[in-house]
């Protein structure tokens, strides 16, 4: 089995979630959703941001090609906003 090294947030362009950080996520880490590629971690409630860029902690979303047991193999990945949430845009099917 290929082990990854953790991917990192390199890019969110939510500007509304409140882990943005100057286009960058400074959340602790994010999830991403089961069969939906969108940033479980988006939010636009009270938080308090590291000051670090995040890293994927689980991705769940099992049709991703980057996707190997819930771990994510993107060398980084892009956060944007779609619709009311945030996706992850680095997704591949």
């Amino acid at each position: 089995m290929q082990m990854y090294s953790e991917a990192r947030v390199m890019t969110c362009l939510a500007e509304d979630c409140s882990w943005n950080c100057r286009d960058e996520c400074c959340a602790p880490a994010v999830e991403i959703g089961d069969d939906h590629p969108q940033c479980d971690t988006y939010t636009t409630g009270t938080v308090e941001p590291l000051g670090e860029m995040a890293s994927v902690q689980d991705c769940k979303v099992s049709t991703c090609y980057f996707n190997q047991d819930m771990e994510c193999g993107a060398s980084g990945i892009t956060l944007d906003v779609h619709v009311s949430h945030a996706d992850c845009m680095t997704y591949r099917n």
